[in-house]
C-alpha cells in the first residue's frame, strides 16, 4: 500500500459528446491524478470500461504491470509494486488497452527510512572462497530464471496472509555494514518463531522451485500469477514439490535456521513484477 494505505483508482469512459467520433479511443481519467508512495510500498489500481473487453496493460519504466478483471462490468484491477531502492521523484505510469494509451498516472516516489545493521564477523563469512563464490552464482541464476515468468493467469484472491505467527523483526530495506564494508540490502521480513512452526502459503499459487541454497537454506518460491512471487527462506523442512498448485493457508514448509542463519526464524520475501516490496503490504490489499 502507499503511505497510509492509499489506493488509487482510474476511472476510465467515454468522452460522451455528441461531436466526438465513434472511433476515437477511450480516455482515462485519474483519480487522484497524483499516486504517491514509499520505496517498498504496494499500491492497488483500479480501471473501468464502458464494457467489459480486453485488459489494460501498465508500465512503469521499464516494468510491465497486468491488470486483470474485477468482475463482469469492466472493471480491471493490478498491483503496482515500488522497489525498495527505487529513486526518489516523480515517475510516470502508462496505461494502455490494445496498443492504444489510454491515461498516463504521476507515482511520486518517497524516500522510505530503512535501519542500518553494523556487523563484525569472522572474514570468511565475508569473502567467499572460489567454489563457494560459483555456487552462490549458480544459485542466484537459478533464481531469477525461476521468476522470470509473467504468468497470465492470477492465482491469488483477496488479501494475502501472513505465512507464520512470530515476532516480526522489522528488517524489510535493512542496510548491512559488515566488516566496514557495505553489503545487499535485506529484500525481505524476517519473522522470528520456534523451530518446527507452520509455514503457510500466504496466497493461492503454483511452486516454482524448491532449492537448498548456501544464504537462503532450504527455500520455496511461489508464483500467485500477474508476475507476483513470494519467497520463503530457512526452512527446516519443505513440504512442497515443485509445480505444485498451493492454496492460501496450506502449509507448505516449517520454520528453521538453514542456510545462513543464527536462529530459527522466517525470511519472507516478495517480488512483484520485478520490483521488492514489503511483504506485510500485500495483507491490506483492496480496490475501490
Amino acid at each position: 500500500m502507499w503511505g497510509g494505505g492509499i489506493a488509487a483508482a482510474v476511472l476510465i469512459g467515454c468522452l460522451g459528446r455528441a461531436e466526438v467520433p465513434v472511433e476515437s479511443p477511450v480516455k482515462a481519467v485519474a483519480v487522484p491524478p497524483v499516486l504517491k508512495g514509499r520505496q517498498g510500498d504496494v499500491v492497488s489500481v483500479t480501471v473501468m470500461l464502458p464494457s467489459p473487453g480486453a485488459a489494460p496493460v501498465g508500465r512503469l519504466a521499464d516494468h510491465l504491470i497486468p491488470f486483470f478483471p474485477l468482475d463482469e462490468t469492466g472493471r480491471f484491477g493490478a498491483l503496482v509494486g515500488i522497489d525498495l531502492d527505487a529513486p526518489v521523484g516523480k515517475r510516470r505510469l502508462a496505461v494502455e488497452v490494445g496498443g492504444a494509451p489510454v491515461a498516463e498516472l504521476a507515482v511520486i516516489v518517497t524516500k522510505q527510512q530503512f535501519p542500518v545493521q553494523t556487523l563484525t564477523v569472522p572474514d570468511e563469512m565475508v569473502h567467499l572462497d572460489e567454489p563457494t563464490l560459483a555456487r552462490v552464482k549458480r544459485e542466484q541464476a537459478e533464481v531469477e530464471i525461476a521468476m522470470a515468468p509473467v504468468s497470465p493467469q492470477r492465482w491469488w484472491h483477496g488479501a494475502f496472509i501472513a505465512p507464520t505467527e512470530g515476532k516480526i523483526l522489522g528488517s524489510f530495506g535493512r542496510h548491512r555494514i559488515i566488516n566496514g564494508e557495505p553489503r545487499s540490502t535485506h529484500s525481505g521480513e524476517d519473522i522470528s518463531a520456534p523451530d518446527g512452526s507452520p509455514v503457510v502459503a500466504s496466497n493461492d499459487g503454483v511452486v516454482r522451485l524448491v532449492a537448498d541454497h548456501y544464504f537462503s537454506g532450504k527455500s520455496i518460491y511461489l508464483d500467485h500469477g500477474d508476475g507476483l512471487y513470494s519467497m520463503y527462506f530457512h526452512l527446516s523442512q519443505i513440504r512442497v514439490a515443485a509445480s505444485q498448485q498451493v492454496h492460501k493457508g496450506e502449509v507448505i514448509g516449517l520454520v528453521g535456521s538453514s542456510g545462513r542463519a543464527t536462529g530459527p526464524h522466517l525470511h519472507w520475501g516478495v517480488r512483484l513484477n520485478g520490483a521488492r516490496v514489503n511483504p506485510f503490504e500485500l495483507l491490506q490489499v483492496t480496490f475501490p
